[in-house]
This record gives C-alpha cells, sequence and structure tokens, in this order.
C-alpha cells in the first residue's frame, strides 16, 4: 500500500507541475495578446492620421494645380497683372 501512496503523491505533483506550467504559458500569452492589440490600436491610428495628411495633400495639389491659384500667386508675388487691366497705386 506503501507503493501506491508514493505513486499517486508523485503523481499529484506531477500532474500539479503541469497544471502550473500550462498555466504560467497562458498568462505569458494573454499578456504578449494585449501588448500586440495595443501595438495594432497605435498603427490603426497612425494610418488614419496619414490618411487624412494624404487626403489634405491631395485638395492642395488640386489647388495648386488650378490657374486660380497660378492667376493669384503671379499677381501677389510676381506683381504681373492681365492685358488691359490698369495698376492703380494708393499714394495715401
Amino acid at each position: 500500500m506503501s507503493k501506491r501512496k508514493k505513486r499517486s503523491w508523485g503523481l499529484i505533483l506531477i500532474t500539479g507541475v503541469f497544471i502550473l506550467n500550462i498555466g504560467i504559458v497562458l498568462i505569458k500569452q494573454e499578456k504578449m495578446m494585449r501588448d500586440q492589440q495595443k501595438e495594432l490600436e497605435k498603427i490603426q491610428l497612425n494610418i488614419e492620421r496619414e490618411n487624412e495628411l494624404n487626403k489634405k495633400l491631395i485638395q492642395q495639389k488640386q489647388e495648386i494645380n488650378s490657374d486660380e491659384y497660378r492667376e493669384k500667386i503671379a499677381r501677389e508675388n510676381l506683381g504681373m497683372i492681365k492685358d488691359g487691366e490698369k495698376i492703380f497705386i494708393d499714394i495715401d
């Protein structure tokens, strides 16, 4: 009978260590999954920001390529005028 008790205690000990090991592995995996989820959320936020910036840059590119913008720059920065226009300078 003592052999049977020794075997059962050994089996209980081995089973306990095995279950403890599985618990530790599961806890580590859960932590890893949470960390990866946080990283995924950060990446998705960065993607949204970059998409917004991309939309703004595309809109700005379209504005820059328009004739109205070119005319505005020519008038304001280069002092150019259209044919037939007269420039009046306010002396006051």
